[in-house]
């Protein structure tokens, strides 16, 4: 997120965050969408963006819930995420000013992935960390708020598409970026306490 609001700034003028989507971010060439003309300098270190945070997406969902999100829900949760994961990174591969029928094709799947991934990782931590699970409700609700009204305005003019698009999606990044902390502070306490209780014996 941090990555795509830098290159947004530096973009033309006739670029917003509530009217125009992120992948606009990665165009490789000047091009009117909506009726403006859209340029991003910096599409280059957009695009790396997209397939470096897909590679470490998948990581992250590999190493983190395998581990902590149980079962066969935590399971599913992890293979969601990793359709996300994929997704950013075809969305790095092929900009949607250069190749705009399989840029929507990789990345159609990430606006249904990533609520389903959030969902799942909720009720899979309902018997562990309840508090965590009634948030991803809350999440999974937002994101598919934002995805259901960026695919209904997709194509279009319209002005909010930017903001639906990034509603689908920022939630679901803070989210899963919480329950990392969280399952990394749980560690490092339980690693704590191992060594003080050793020390105690």
């Amino acid at each position: 997120m941090l990555t795509e609001v830098i290159v947004g700034l530096r973009a033309s003028a006739d670029y917003s965050f509530a009217g125009s989507t992120v992948s606009d971010l990665g165009n490789t060439a000047c091009r009117q969408v909506r009726g403006d003309v859209l340029c991003s300098p910096w599409h280059a270190g957009m695009n790396v963006a997209f397939i470096w945070f897909g590679c470490t997406l998948i990581a992250g969902a590999l190493m983190l819930g395998l581990r902590h999100l149980p079962g066969r829900l935590g399971t599913a949760s992890v293979a969601m995420w990793c359709v996300s994961g994929a997704g950013s990174i075809g969305v790095g591969l092929f900009p949607v000013n250069a190749e705009p029928g399989v840029h929507g094709v990789v990345a159609l799947p990430i606006f249904v992935a990533q609520p389903l991934a959030v969902l799942l990782g909720g009720l899979a931590l309902r018997a562990t960390r309840p508090g965590l699970a009634r948030s991803a409700y809350v999440v999974t609700a937002l994101s598919a708020v934002g995805a259901i009204g960026f695919g209904a305005v997709v194509g279009s003019d319209a002005a909010t598409i930017g903001a639906l698009e990034r509603l689908a999606l920022w939630p679901g990044y803070v989210w899963v970026s919480v329950v990392a902390v969280s399952v990394a502070v749980s560690v490092v306490r339980g690693d704590a306490e191992h060594r003080t209780r050793r020390q105690v014996q």
